[in-house]
């Protein structure tokens, strides 16, 4: 198993709308047969700081499958014009 753990920063402004938008999305994520868990939470300090955990079966459920899919496009806009940036997106296993 792998987990991705993805900082996601809100157009100022958009805190709220980016945090439902990154809860409906979810779904979307969830729909992969190879996402076994996805949420999400904010950022206390920095209300407009989302961070997204999602366990996967593998690296490459995530970073192939999922990644080079029409899921992961869905995903993409439903948070479209929400987020500043690039999201900072890293994987970790069990060491």
């Amino acid at each position: 198993m792998v987990t991705e753990i993805a900082i996601i920063n809100a157009v100022p402004g958009k805190e709220n709308e980016l945090g439902q938008a990154i809860i409906r999305g979810l779904e979307i994520i969830r729909k992969h047969p190879e996402c076994i868990s996805a949420h999400s939470t904010r950022c206390i300090e920095h209300p407009g700081r989302y961070m997204l955990t999602n366990v996967w079966s593998s690296l490459e459920a995530h970073s192939v499958d999922f990644r080079g899919g029409p899921l992961f496009a869905q995903w993409r806009s439903s948070i479209h014009g929400l987020f500043e940036g690039s999201p900072e997106v890293f994987h970790y296993q069990v060491y």
